[in-house]
């Protein structure tokens, strides 16, 4: 999704300023893809109402310290996540996906230890005095290099390679079983992530230098930060293309693959919104249109 867009800014500036309308304008984007993805998970209407009141209430709340470097959408949807958890933790699975929720991988040829190629040091340099601070600086730096390798695949229209990038990053699958998804040889399958390994690495040496990169990942990180800013999710707009089926071959393709074989939870909401938000606009025409075509037969007083 990217770092926070300038609309997004604004908006930000304009509630801080206690602008109503503005905060009803973010109330009504947004209300309705949180909606859809907290009844995907909690087992009453009321309970996904009540989560996503809470997810208003506590971005409304901090609005004026908070920092946003993700995007609205993106840090809804993170405050959302938690308050599911907290509500419902022993309800939770740890599915990042729906292809998670088909897929289950083993130890061989995981991404296990994949980031070991990415970094190296010395251990007895701290990359940070804090290491809360520590561990903030380590995501926002794998997050800026994996954001360049999605950004480098989508603006070159790889989408193929990102199409590879998803399925072995962010769903966590084997190499046999990308390759047997997309119908492709295990060869290139793993040609591509060596190459995205590297980009990574380079991406990472160039944004803190090599005797900074003391820090070490869990195997899971890499996914964590991958599904927390939404690396690869398609905007809203690009969602609303794929709807109406505007959207150039290659892209219809890929959105179609990101929605419906990755299952993307956050974009299937967003989408479901859109549908729904489509759906109303074309009874209220059709309702304009009967009304239109038929008062002048009403009986007069």
């Amino acid at each position: 999704m990217g770092d926070t867009s300038q609309t997004d800014k604004d908006m930000l500036e304009a509630i801080r300023r206690g602008d109503t309308e503005a905060w009803a304008r973010l109330v009504d984007a947004y209300q309705g893809r949180l909606l859809r993805f907290a009844r995907a998970r909690l087992p009453q209407h009321a309970d996904a109402e009540d989560a996503v009141q809470e997810t208003f209430a506590s971005f409304v709340k901090a609005i004026a310290q908070i920092q946003i470097e993700i995007g609205i959408e993106t840090y809804l949807f993170g405050i959302l996540r938690h308050e599911i958890i907290n509500r419902f933790r022993s309800r939770l699975t740890k599915t990042v996906c729906l292809i998670q929720d088909v897929y289950r991988t083993g130890t061989d040829d995981t991404l296990v230890n994949a980031l070991d190629q990415v970094v190296a040091g010395d251990p007895s340099i701290s990359w940070c005095v804090s290491r809360d601070e520590q561990q903030r600086l380590q995501r926002q730096t794998l997050a800026r290099a994996l954001n360049r390798v999605v950004a480098g695949f989508r603006d070159k229209g790889k989408l193929r390679n990102l199409k590879i990038a998803e399925l072995l990053f962010y769903c966590k699958l084997p190499n046999k079983e990308a390759a047997r998804l997309l119908g492709l040889e295990s060869g290139l399958i793993r040609v591509v992530k060596h190459r995205c390994l590297k980009r990574i690495r380079d991406d990472v040496m160039r944004l803190c230098g090599p005797a900074d990169l003391s820090f070490s990942y869990g195997e899971d990180l890499l996914t964590e930060i991958w599904e927390s800013h939404r690396l690869s999710c398609p905007k809203r707009s690009t969602l609303g293309a794929f709807l109406l089926e505007t959207l150039p071959p290659e892209w219809f393709d890929y959105v179609d693959f990101h929605l419906t074989t990755v299952g993307c939870h956050f974009c299937r909401a967003s989408y479901k919104d859109l549908q729904e938000r489509q759906n109303g606009r074309e009874q209220e025409r059709f309702r304009q249109r009967i009304m239109t075509s038929t008062i002048g037969f009403l009986s007069k007083p």
